[in-house]
């Protein structure tokens, strides 16, 4: 099975960036008067959203929102500071919106920033009852700029990812029932890779594209090698992304340039970084093998090689 077969085209899109000039940044820096330079960056849910339309469940999915924002942020090197979010509906529903906007508080808080405003548009003659959308807007200073002195022999670092996040849910929802696709909000990464910056030589946050999409975006013309004797054990460890792999039929070639396959930001540095862990957050998903609402505990603040963050490979 290919990504395009669940209708969407990630070559396309490549394309279309591609057209209307864009750099291929995870975000874009405007420099200031006395020297600050300000990253902005935005994004949204995509169809994460059905899923928790139908679960009924809300709470999580502006944590996704502010998590695509500010991950992208840190890939230039960006303290995130603040936060805004576009609620577009049909028909206002109090009690959806206010689970949607903690969920984004929540995130924020994550992430040391601050929702500073935000536009809710009620659109009934564009969205049926019960629809909505969500995008976000992410501003940060840059403290270090990123990517820098990437070269030949630096290790890729992989911090683990919290599920497949907010990409490539119109594949899962082709091969899974709603019941049974996680709402495991994505995972934030700012403390991890904001307490390490000036060992860091670049970060690529694992969204769209996968691995294969996102990595070589930072590694300025350099290529890369991957050790699957320690990226394969981990998907074929963990029950989720083991089932996705065993109903979706899809080539490993094709499996990592749609999903992080558990790595959600992959660190480029001269040598591998102590970075410390933490007590982790707690977050439902649901047990593919059982059926059950169970709880997943994974780090927010920071990770280490005992709790899952390991080398994946060099730049070559």
């Amino acid at each position: 099975m290919l990504y395009k077969d669940a209708g969407v085209n990630v070559g396309e899109a490549d394309k279309f960036v591609k057209m209307i000039g864009s750099d291929n940044s995870y975000a874009a820096t405007v420099p200031l008067p006395g020297g600050d330079v300000v990253a902005l960056a935005t994004d949204g849910v995509g169809t994460k959203l059905l899923v928790a339309k139908h679960l009924k469940k809300y709470d999580t999915i502006g944590i996704d929102l502010v998590a695509m924002c500010v991950n992208d942020l840190l890939c230039v090197g960006a303290r995130p500071v603040s936060f805004l979010d576009y609620y577009a509906t049909g028909k206002l529903d109090l009690g959806v919106a206010m689970q949607i906007i903690q969920g984004i508080k929540n995130g924020c808080a994550l992430a040391g920033c601050d929702l500073v405003g935000g536009e809710t548009a009620e659109m009934p003659e564009c969205y049926r009852n019960g629809e909505f959308d969500l995008a976000g807007f992410a501003m940060g200073i840059v403290e270090k700029k990123l990517p820098v002195n990437v070269k030949p022999g630096n290790l890729i670092i992989g911090i683990p990812s919290s599920g497949p996040h907010a990409n490539g849910y119109s594949l899962i929802r082709s091969v899974f029932a709603y019941d049974e696709i996680p709402l495991t909000p994505t995972r934030i990464y700012v403390n991890e890779i904001m307490s390490n910056l000036q060992s860091i030589n670049a970060c690529a946050h694992i969204t769209g594209g996968g691995i294969r999409g996102n990595l070589p975006r930072v590694l300025n013309g350099l290529s890369y090698k991957l050790d699957y004797g320690v990226l394969n054990p981990y998907l074929n460890e963990n029950v989720w992304w083991g089932e996705l792999i065993d109903r979706s039929h899809m080539s490993y070639v094709e499996f990592e340039s749609t999903f992080n396959c558990g790595w959600g930001m992959l660190v480029i540095a001269e040598e591998e970084l102590d970075i410390p862990g933490s007590k982790g957050t707690k977050y439902t998903h649901v047990d593919l093998r059982s059926g059950r609402n169970d709880t997943l505990s994974f780090s927010v603040s920071g990770a280490s090689i005992t709790d899952g963050s390991k080398v994946l490979g060099k730049v070559v």
